[in-house]
């Protein structure tokens, strides 16, 4: 058996991005384990996502989650974000209490961002204990803290910190020190995934050679709305984004469409934002693969713009000077991967080289696929890779 855990947001895209269909031909039985409502940091998405509601397992309590661990066959691979335990120990506690449970932790080379020096370590993990709820339950945030101590000085205190049976990386650079090199198996990510099942995609014809603009709903999706801290104009915002991607359209020629975000779906009246131009759903791969340029503030489907080498601008707004994460994610973004920007506020054009793709291929090799991994789908490598381990172990 395979069991995926999460913590935030159940979507149809998890068929694929887990490799679901997959998995399943190659015998294993799949259950993803939804612990949203056990710790109380987001409510349930299942009905929102009705492809792998057959697959969805919600766990309301603590009592429930032994048990589900208690019954789960010898040798289940159980796969999580690594950060996820490193958050909630009383996780890695529960399910470690059979030690023929393997549990994969997954992490992925993300774009640094400029830290915060205004912000001391004590106020950051005070910071993330609350945004988490670590405290639920309460000896959560204890744990918390103490494997966070062993973490970093465990290897001269003689004590090891919570660690993986494997570590699923996406490169090496990535590997926490402590963590020892037999126990990570590298892959790519999961964008990457996405282009291999889809390397057979077409589009229609009336689609293709457009400028994409990759949406992400950032003053409607709940992740990010929670981080505005004062009020933002967000009609202006949209007219004024409205105006660049005209005027873009206008310099090239070319027509704007719009990839939606999955959760504009929930929003009926979201399409109209966009003043008349296309807006689809569920095909953002398909609509870059095929398209003259790609326009976004700093979306991670511009890992497609760069394995499809298609030219790429990123959009700055004066809307998300209260947001610094946003401000400092599109920044860094372009800094990494030599792009223009353009503030849609004072917009300025005449700078734009978008055939200039020279921070493609270092940007590639760090943050979505590194070179030497196989060109094979991530979860069925990873555990075909394990299941052989554990065979001849």
């Amino acid at each position: 058996m395979v069991v995926f855990i999460e913590l935030r947001l159940f979507r149809n895209s998890m068929i694929e991005t887990y490799q679901i269909n997959q998995l399943k031909q190659l015998g294993h039985e799949v259950q993803i384990w939804y612990l949203g409502d056990l710790f109380g940091v987001s409510g349930s998405f299942i009905t929102s996502a009705p492809a792998i509601k057959e697959y969805a397992v919600v766990v309301k309590s603590f009592k429930s989650l032994k048990e589900k661990v208690k019954g789960l066959e010898k040798n289940t691979i159980i796969f999580s974000q690594l950060g996820l335990f490193y958050y909630y120990p009383v996780l890695y506690k529960m399910v470690k209490s059979r030690e023929d449970l393997i549990w994969v932790g997954r992490v992925t080379k993300s774009v640094p961002l400029k830290a915060d020096n205004r912000d001391s370590a004590l106020k950051a993990m005070i910071g993330t204990i609350l945004h988490f709820k670590l405290y639920k339950p309460l000896r959560n945030v204890f744990l918390y803290a103490y494997q966070k101590v062993v973490r970093k000085y465990g290897k001269a205190l003689g004590v090891q910190a919570y660690q993986p049976d494997f570590l699923m990386a996406s490169n090496f650079s990535v590997v926490p020190a402590y963590i020892p090199k037999e126990k990570v198996v590298v892959t790519h990510t999961d964008d990457y995934n996405i282009h291999l099942l889809n390397i057979e995609s077409q589009l229609e014809e009336e689609l293709k050679d457009a400028i994409v603009f990759l949406d992400q709903m950032i003053f409607h999706h709940p992740d990010l709305k929670e981080l505005i801290t004062e009020p933002v104009d967000v009609d202006k915002y949209y007219r004024d984004l409205n105006i660049v991607l005209d005027q873009v359209s206008k310099m090239y020629g070319k027509p704007v469409i719009i990839a939606g975000h999955p959760e504009s779906e929930k929003y009926p009246d979201y399409v109209a934002k966009f003043e008349g131009k296309r807006f689809i759903v569920g095909e953002s791969l398909s609509l870059v693969k095929y398209s003259f340029l790609v326009l976004t503030h700093f979306s991670t489907a511009v890992n497609f713009a760069v394995i499809y080498d298609k030219p790429l601008i990123m959009l700055e707004s004066n809307s998300f000077d209260s947001i610094e994460r946003v401000k400092r994610s599109i920044r860094s973004m372009a800094s990494e991967l030599k792009v223009p920007t353009i503030n849609i506020e004072k917009p300025v054009y005449t700078h734009l080289d978008i055939d200039a793709l020279a921070g493609y291929k270092g940007y590639k090799s760090k943050y979505i696929k590194s070179e030497g991994t196989p060109e094979e789908l991530s979860y069925p490598y990873v555990v075909n890779y394990i299941s052989k381990k554990e065979e001849y172990s």
